[in-house]
């Protein structure tokens, strides 16, 4: 063997073991954070839910979006994103097909048969969303009989027989189809979230939409979803979450996207602990 060819197949060895090496580290840093990609957190979320997640000229943004982005930053990671209906997305992480879902999801004690979720980053209130001459008013007991959308699979779709008793529900893949249908006299109301109504009212200026009903969302704080038994990811989440807190990143993007909401105190941040 000439000394010039033991050079060459040394460079190969050491290249090799050079290689094996990066793929060690970065399967180890897979298995250390619970992601499926190193070095990616792939994310499942929606687009049509204004303020928390939404598309605009063609990009995703929103609380949601923004306050992901800076938690998986914490873990150095980058943010994939996948939007879909909201109710596929609970069956779509628990069947692996992204890392955590990200889009105001409720802790309830139903979904967590179904998926594990982080420590609560988001509470606030419901709202039910109606014409100023529907005869729904700040009385509670005014809805029964009337016909009230609600998002598919969400918090409202699942608390309404106990939040707004008596009421017909109509179930809507999204809110664009839900607030459509208030506009077009086909339901009396939407009960969704209170911000996002916020938005439909701006949306159908002229209709003067009213929100009489609203409803504290404190017992129901949303968390980031994974797959049921993903401690590692649940770990790190947490932790990135305690971090963008107190570096006060949660509180930029909360006045941000919630400007008309009240500020919270120091000791009402996150994280909420759910009590469903």
């Amino acid at each position: 063997m000439t000394k010039s060819y033991a050079a060459r197949v040394l460079g190969l060895l050491c290249a090799l073991a050079l290689a094996l090496t990066a793929c060690s580290s970065a399967s180890g840093k897979s298995n250390k954070l619970g992601v499926a990609k190193a070095g990616t957190l792939k994310i499942g979320t929606s687009n049509n839910i204004k303020p928390y997640a939404y598309a605009e000229n063609g990009k995703l943004t929103g609380f949601e979006i923004d306050l992901i982005s800076a938690a998986a930053k914490k873990l150095d990671l980058k943010p994939d994103f996948v939007a879909m209906d909201f109710s596929g997305l609970l069956p779509a992480v628990n069947n692996k097909q992204f890392d955590v879902v990200a889009s105001a999801v409720g802790i309830t004690s139903v979904r967590k048969k179904m998926v594990d979720f982080s420590d609560g980053y988001l509470a606030g209130y419901f709202g039910v969303l109606t014409r100023p001459n529907s005869g729904i008013t700040k009385d509670v007991a005014t809805v029964k009989g009337k016909k009230v959308a609600v998002l598919q699979g969400s918090i409202e779709d699942g608390q309404a027989a106990t939040l707004i008793p008596g009421a017909q529900i109509v179930r809507f893949p999204d809110d664009n189809t839900a607030d459509l249908a208030l506009k077009n006299n086909r339901v009396d109301a939407f009960f969704n979230d209170f911000d996002p109504n916020l938005g439909i009212i701006k949306k159908y200026a002229d209709l003067h939409l009213v929100q009489p009903i609203t409803i504290p969302a404190t017992d129901f704080p949303a968390g980031w979803a994974v797959h049921k038994g993903n401690t590692k990811l649940l770990t790190a989440l947490n932790r990135a979450l305690k971090q963008v807190v107190a570096d006060g990143t949660w509180l930029r993007l909360y006045k941000k996207y919630f400007p008309q909401d009240p500020v919270p105190s120091q000791s009402q941040l996150p994280p909420y602990q759910a009590k469903g």
